[in-house]
């Protein structure tokens, strides 16, 4: 029989459904259209997690679940079975997100600053003194990248183009880039600078840690800000990418999928788990592919899988003609 697989998402969706319950009882005149607001989720999720809710308990007997009625304009709460308060946030959690808001805090382009400040002194306040030393010594910001992103902001304020050198990932090389800075943002930990790039007539991100000697030039930026819609969620785009790749996946490493935008699909009769992965950089794709043939196998489109052979082939290749020693 298939085996499915669990992802960390599972949890998070658990969390946030039973936040619904005390967030409701304190705010009992709030619709699901103004709660989907405050809390930043679309109504119809809010909905379908309430439902399950209302399936939900201490037991298996009516009286053992909560007991809620849901819709659109109200919802009432009868018996919340004891979960009346938010879950809390263990130590390294709350260390975890002020390592974050720490980083937010340097960051250029940020559109409330004052509210992350806000927040990191609310959790300085509740993490005591000695917490805050370890956290606050392991947020230290890099000399060089505080210095880079210093020179970004000014770049943005004044509305003029950087030049810098980028060590980029996708081709294995470094050269000097010249563009127009566009957006700064911050996802998983890293800093990154959304800029239109002349040369290739599109707007690229770059990475804070791999850019070096940033310059700020005379001549004005044109980020053309009308052709970069942008989604907190998708911050790369990677929904708008047409080219996907099919993938199976071993069993064994479906983590994969918590840190590359890979989607997960259904377990084969063989137990390989299928995949799917938008093609943003080809080059990128068939160096990933290879780095890690024995986690996953591209199975399509023929057209890539003939390069990924091609690749594996001319490497195997050189290892041949390389020179006895």
């Amino acid at each position: 029989m298939a085996r499915t697989t669990d992802s960390p998402g599972k949890l998070d969706t658990l969390v946030r459904a039973l936040n619904l319950i005390p967030y409701f009882q304190a705010h009992p005149e709030r619709s699901v259209l103004e709660a989907a607001k405050d809390l930043g989720r679309d109504p119809a999720e809010l909905i379908d997690e309430l439902g399950r809710l209302a399936c939900c308990g201490i037991g298996t007997w009516p009286e053992e679940l909560v007991d809620l009625t849901a819709s659109y304009q109200r919802v009432q709460i009868a018996n919340s079975q004891g979960m009346d308060m938010p879950l809390r946030l263990t130590p390294t959690e709350a260390g975890a997100l002020l390592l974050t808001l720490e980083s937010l805090e340097a960051t250029p382009g940020l559109t409330d600053r004052e509210a992350v400040i806000s927040a990191a002194a609310k959790l300085r306040g509740l993490l005591g003194p000695e917490a805050v030393a370890i956290f606050d010594s392991i947020a230290a910001d890099d000399p060089a990248e505080r210095s880079s992103q210093e020179i970004l902001r000014e770049a943005m304020e004044t509305g003029r183009k950087v030049s810098f050198t980028y060590r980029s990932f996708a081709s294995d090389s470094a050269s000097v880039r010249v563009v127009h800075p566009a957006r700064i943002f911050v996802t998983g930990g890293e800093t990154y600078l959304t800029a239109w790039e002349e040369e290739s007539g599109q707007h690229k991100n770059f990475r804070g840690d791999r850019m070096r000697g940033v310059m700020i030039l005379d001549d004005p930026a044109t980020p053309h800000l009308e052709k970069l819609p942008f989604d907190s969620d998708d911050p790369f785009g990677y929904r708008m990418i047409a080219e996907q790749a099919d993938l199976l996946l071993h069993p064994d490493h479906t983590w994969l999928a918590d840190y590359f935008p890979v989607t997960l699909g259904e377990v084969t009769d063989e137990g390989w788990v299928r995949a799917r992965m938008p093609v943003g950089s080809k080059e990128w794709l068939i160096r990933f592919a290879l780095g890690q043939s024995d986690r996953l196998r591209v199975v399509g489109p023929p057209e890539l899988v003939g390069e990924i052979d091609h690749s594996a082939a001319s490497a195997l290749t050189a290892y041949d003609d390389a020179p006895d020693r």
